[in-house]
Order: structure tokens, then C-alpha cells, then sequence
């Protein structure tokens, strides 16, 4: 072999050592990109951030609760088995959501970012549609009412200090939102009746 062949085969092994090397001690992953939360910025008063002045929301569930408005009803079962149950709905019933004035930005949006994306801003019961079955155990009367889970909520603006930390910038906002469909039912002993 000639020297210049072994020149060149020498400066090959050389290179393909230096990118196997260069390929092993790659990372194999890369951190995800930020999400991109448009207007609706969660943040949290206090935590860091990175330019001054830029603009965000701080926001907290106040409370969850079932609103059952969408009809209530009454079954008894006297007989030895349970009893299905299957009730329609007689008129349409919406719920839909209630935000306070002057929220400038898209706040279902920011709700759905920080808490689930099962809130939405209406959910109906249309006319016709059944609820249940559900089953009533002998001797047993039982309460059906059919609505929402509901959140309410409040938050306020904020703002990226001159000392990279989210800070209360005022706006003072509040909402109510329903998050899922929902049946509540409750039961008690029959009734017994006079003779």
C-alpha cells in the first residue's frame, strides 16, 4: 500500500471516529417548545418569568357544585325486584356560561388551559332525551335530578415585574362555567301508607 493511500485511509478512521463520537454524545431528546398560550397566559403571582411587561392572568377554582335544573324526579318501588328507571325531558334545558365585564381576553380558553378542557361556555339537555336507566331497589323511593357540575371561578390581570416575576396588575375577573352533564340520584325507604 502506498503512503498516500495509508495517508488517507488513516484521515478516513480519523473522521468516521470523530462523528461516531460526535453522534454518541448527541442528546437524544430535546426539551418540548413552550405552549403557546396566545392571550390567555397562565401564570402564577410570584413565579418567574422572562420579559418585563409582558401580560398574563392568575386564576382559582372558587368552588364546584351540581346545579340540578334541568328536571327533577320522584320513583317509588314497591314491587320484589329493581325497578329500571328511564325519565325524558320535557323541555330543553341549557346552562350556559357567566363572566363577568370587562375581560379582555379569551378566558374559557385560559380555563381550559390551567384546569380541564371538558369546561365549555354551554351544554344542553335537548327535549326527548332520556336519562337513565338507572335501577331503584325494592322498598326503596329515589330522587333523580339531572344538570351540571359547574365551577365558579376568579382571577386577575398580570404582569412580568423588573424583577422577572409575575406580579397583580388589577382587573379583578370572575366566571361561572359548567364542565360536565351530570345525575345525581338519592334514595330512601318507601313511604309506608295508611290502610
Amino acid at each position: 500500500m502506498s503512503l498516500r493511500a495509508t495517508a488517507l485511509k488513516s484521515t478516513a478512521l480519523s473522521l468516521a471516529a470523530a462523528f461516531s463520537l460526535a453522534a454518541f454524545s448527541a442528546p437524544t431528546a430535546e426539551a418540548l417548545p413552550p405552549r403557546d398560550m396566545g392571550t390567555a397566559n397562565p401564570t402564577t403571582i410570584g413565579a418567574r418569568c422572562t420579559n418585563p411587561g409582558d401580560r398574563g392572568q392568575t386564576i382559582k377554582i372558587v368552588r364546584t357544585y351540581f346545579d340540578g335544573s334541568a328536571g327533577t324526579w320522584t320513583i317509588s318501588n314497591y314491587n320484589d325486584t329493581p325497578l329500571p328507571v328511564t325519565r325524558s325531558i320535557k323541555e330543553t334545558k341549557t346552562k350556559t356560561w357567566n363572566v363577568s365585564a370587562g375581560v379582555s381576553f379569551p378566558l374559557l380558553q385560559l380555563i381550559q388551559f390551567t384546569f380541564s378542557t371538558s369546561y365549555t361556555d354551554s351544554q344542553s339537555y335537548e327535549v326527548g332525551e332520556l336519562v337513565g336507566p338507572y335501577n331503584v331497589a325494592p322498598g326503596k323511593s329515589a330522587v333523580m335530578r339531572a344538570g351540571w357540575v359547574v365551577s365558579d371561578f376568579e382571577g386577575q390581570n398580570t404582569v412580568c415585574g423588573a424583577n422577572h416575576t409575575w406580579q397583580a396588575n388589577g382587573g379583578n375577573f370572575t366566571a361561572t362555567l359548567p364542565k360536565e352533564r351530570h345525575v345525581e340520584i338519592s334514595t330512601r325507604d318507601n313511604e309506608q301508607w295508611g290502610a
